[in-house]
């Protein structure tokens, strides 16, 4: 039963074995720029001097808080999320395909 599960002598059709170890490679170097390119973005991103008060208080918005997307801070915002979520859907296509033909 065991030999079952761990069959080691499966063979792949010549497209799998040579394009699927590039591919990895591709999705890996991907994600390690996608990582550099968020912590730069934190790393040069301006603190938050409220330090989340808005939220506890209840303070009303203003102008400038409902608008803030277009500015650059809302743009470096939208970028960490965008990078983030690219991160994800690299990562879940590296581990299927991995999980297709291991090694």
């Amino acid at each position: 039963m065991l030999n079952l599960l761990l069959d080691t002598e499966k063979t792949y059709p010549a497209w799998m074995s040579n394009s699927f170890p590039i591919i990895r490679i591709v999705l890996l170097s991907l994600i390690a720029l996608f990582a550099i390119a968020i912590i730069t973005i934190v790393m040069t991103m301006e603190s938050n001097t409220d330090g989340g008060t808005n939220v506890i208080s209840g303070k009303s918005d203003s102008f400038y808080s409902k608008n803030q997307g277009s500015s650059k801070e809302g743009r470096l915002k939208k970028a960490i999320v965008i990078f983030g979520i690219l991160i994800a859907v690299f990562a879940v296509a590296f581990w299927i395909l991995w999980a297709i033909m291991p090694a």
